[in-house]
């Protein structure tokens, strides 16, 4: 998603829910998958990411922090955590939007 928007200069908020959502529930749809979602019946495969949302899951590229398959917890991660090293600025920075 993060190349399909930089590549087709999509940068809107709608270009980037777009680009999201081609590598999401389009594309789901697309290889004919009914069951996909997390929605009672549905087979509950997904993906947590450490980002607040759309924008910010592809403007940071956001790691994985859980895999879900078939409604099982399949991988987790610890969250990352970037520190600065300037002098007189050193602490914790996560690049999300507040």
């Amino acid at each position: 998603a993060h190349m399909g928007m930089n590549v087709a200069q999509m940068t809107t908020q709608a270009g980037i829910r777009d680009c999201f959502d081609a590598v999401t529930t389009r594309a789901a749809r697309v290889m004919g998958l009914t069951d996909y979602g997390i929605e009672p019946g549905k087979a509950a495969s997904f993906v947590l990411l450490q980002a607040a949302g759309v924008t910010e899951a592809i403007r940071l590229r956001a790691p994985r922090l859980k895999v879900w398959r078939a409604g099982r917890l399949l991988a987790d991660s610890a969250p990352q955590q970037v520190r600065l090293a300037v002098p007189g600025r050193e602490g914790a920075v996560d690049f999300m939007k507040r």
